[in-house]
């Protein structure tokens, strides 16, 4: 009887310990990043450099409604020929539509994993620098903890590091 009750209370010892896994904090890694002066310039030249294929996505789009309600208002007096050749024009312009979509995302994708590529690296630096700094055990990535107070969020920490690395 005495062995099991040892072995009980060894056994919820050793359960226990990671709640008491000592000086804990977290961070939203992505946040942190998407924060800092590089990425909002990053994003901010690539809205600059995308804004004549997002203005013609726009144009593109008014010009599949204005075919879509033309075809809707008008099919039961158009001839088939007419149908045929709008629907000919509908196909173009969302094939067009859908490529230039995808070159957009593209492009998108391409510029962030750029930019990431620069900013992971130095983010694991500075976060490395704050556990020693802080004397941490544990960082724990803040999506997955169910609630923190704010004192133990790194978040800002990491961003404003990351801000004044060159």
């Amino acid at each position: 009887m005495r062995l099991t009750n040892l072995l009980a209370g060894v056994m919820c010892a050793a359960l226990a310990a990671p709640v008491f896994a000592g000086n804990v904090a977290v961070a939203d890694s992505q946040a942190a990043i998407l924060a800092t002066n590089v990425a909002k310039k990053t994003f901010e030249k690539l809205n600059a450099d995308m804004k004549p294929q997002r203005d013609r996505l726009e144009q593109l789009r008014k010009d599949i409604a204005v075919i879509e309600e033309k075809f809707q208002k008008n099919a039961s007096v158009m001839s088939d020929k007419d149908k045929r050749d709008l629907q000919k024009q509908a196909e173009g312009k969302i094939n067009e539509f859908k490529g230039l979509a995808d070159a957009v995302q593209k492009r998108a994708n391409e510029t962030q994993q750029e930019m990431l590529k620069v900013l992971i690296p130095k983010t694991e630096v500075v976060v490395e620098d704050l556990r020693k700094a802080g004397n941490y055990d544990i960082i724990i990535e803040k999506k997955n903890v169910i609630f923190a107070t704010p004192e133990v969020d790194l978040t800002q920490k990491i961003t404003d590091k990351l801000n004044a690395m060159k």
